[in-house]
């Protein structure tokens, strides 16, 4: 019977002895920043969105002016801007606050992220720059762009939605949004395609237009439709 005990005993102090050796192996990789398996050590970030890791806080502002492609602007309860990838924060000189406006200035084409409660202008002030606008929820929304402007929106509910642009713009919608009126002005040969979004009132004013499309959804609820 002691026999038996000790050989217990033996075998316990084996099993113990082996968890102590995994856990100080395990603390040796986890303070080199790796996995047991070897792979880089990732912790997950808040809201797990990998793009809000890196943000700087930025002072409220009413209006945008972008002179960098692959510019998105997104809700949010604070207003913040970051790398679109989110693995750095926009340096300093990428952007300035004058009064009411920020300014998005040319950089090396990564992309930018800004998060707002609102904003009421947002101009393109270079020609072919790529905008997304997505899940904005306010009364009104005024953009304008230059030639070869690319215009994407997700989500958005606006009361009072209007688009001026240049030759060869294209206005896109997707996912679930609202507008009550949209008001869509383009030179020669824009696009307008309207997917997954309600539309009450709807005008539109463009030469040789190269498309111009709205869904089931769209049709849905229009009210009052002009093309002139």
């Amino acid at each position: 019977m002691k026999t038996n005990i000790k050989l217990l005993l033996f075998f316990v102090g084996i099993v113990l002895l082996l968890v102590l050796a995994s856990d100080v192996v395990l603390w040796a990789y986890f303070k080199k920043g790796i996995n047991g398996d070897g792979t880089v050590l990732r912790f997950p970030k808040k809201g797990d969105n990998v793009e809000v890791a890196k943000m700087t806080v930025l002072r409220p502002f009413k209006a945008i002016v972008i002179n960098e492609d692959n510019v998105r602007i997104m809700y949010d309860t604070e207003n913040r801007i970051g790398n679109l990838g989110g693995e750095s924060e926009v340096p300093s000189n990428y952007y300035k606050q004058v009064g009411d406006t920020l300014y998005i200035l040319p950089g090396e084409g990564n992309g930018i992220s800004v998060y707002c409660k609102a904003v009421t202008y947002i101009r393109l002030a270079k020609d072919s720059l790529h905008v997304e606008i997505v899940t904005l929820k306010q009364p009104l929304l005024e953009v304008t762009g230059l030639d070869d402007c690319y215009v994407e929106m997700s989500g958005l509910e606006i009361e009072n939605f209007t688009y001026k642009g240049g030759k060869n713009n294209k206005v896109l919608t997707r996912e679930l949004g609202n507008f009550d009126t949209m008001n869509v002005q383009l030179g020669w040969y824009g696009s307008v395609e309207l997917q997954d979004v309600t539309v009450k009132n709807f005008s539109v004013k463009a030469d040789s237009m190269r498309a111009l499309r709205l869904d089931e959804i769209g049709l849905s609820q229009l009210t009052q439709f002009k093309r002139n």
